[in-house]
């Protein structure tokens, strides 16, 4: 695959830019990820099925907010 293809491939979509994230494990063994700076809340499932997409994973995406015990 040339250089050019690679770059294309892992190209990170403008209203993406300001996005930053991080990352924490729990006491149970559990990996959390938190992004922000989106610039709509309505970028935030296709962000997930960028970031999902890209690592070859799948992920469940619920329309209710979790809450932490």
């Amino acid at each position: 695959m040339s250089d050019t293809k690679k770059k294309k491939q892992f190209e990170i979509p403008s209203k993406f830019k300001n996005v930053s994230g991080f990352t924490f494990t729990t006491y149970s063994g559990e990996l959390m990820m938190v992004f922000n700076g989106f610039e709509e809340e309505t970028d935030l499932p296709e962000f997930a099925d960028f970031v999902f997409t890209k690592i070859k994973m799948r992920y469940y995406n619920n329309d209710k907010v979790p809450t932490i015990h």
